[in-house]
């Protein structure tokens, strides 16, 4: 199974990850940094994320889902892509999360689970007026 790891600003992750498992129940593979990181500098969170893929990481990989692009959170997840088997997508939502979560059990590699649930996260951002209003034509 592929490991994921969430990381955002402020309590976004807790509560991503809560509402995640309210839908497909507790995952063992699902990992963040236990604190809010909003005062981290970049090289004190690349610690903490580093901390983490050591205890976690394995040979198919880890995903690491984050908030925005260049934002602390991605740019210290990127840093570690050279020291780690690691895949870094931005822009998290629930969809990706739940993406994440089921394929992530059947992916054989991260970067198999990250083109999975990057085309996923896409398919889930539409303008829900004009995609019901299509329907009802």
């Amino acid at each position: 199974m592929i490991n994921i790891m969430i990381l955002s600003h402020c309590e976004l992750t807790k509560e991503l990850i809560k509402t995640a498992e309210v839908i497909a129940g507790k995952q063992e593979n699902l990992f963040y940094i236990d604190q809010d990181i909003k005062n981290e500098n970049l090289a004190s969170l690349q610690e903490k994320i580093s901390e983490i893929l050591k205890k976690v990481n394995n040979e198919q990989g880890t995903l690491i889902l984050t908030d925005m692009l260049g934002g602390t959170p991605c740019n210290a997840s990127v840093l570690l892509t050279k020291s780690f088997n690691i895949e870094v997508l931005t822009g998290v939502n629930l969809p990706m999360i739940l993406s994440a979560v089921f394929a992530s059990k059947t992916a054989n590699t991260a970067k198999d689970l990250a083109d999975k649930v990057l085309s996923d996260g896409k398919k889930s951002i539409v303008n829900a007026k004009q995609l019901l209003l299509e329907r009802m034509k």
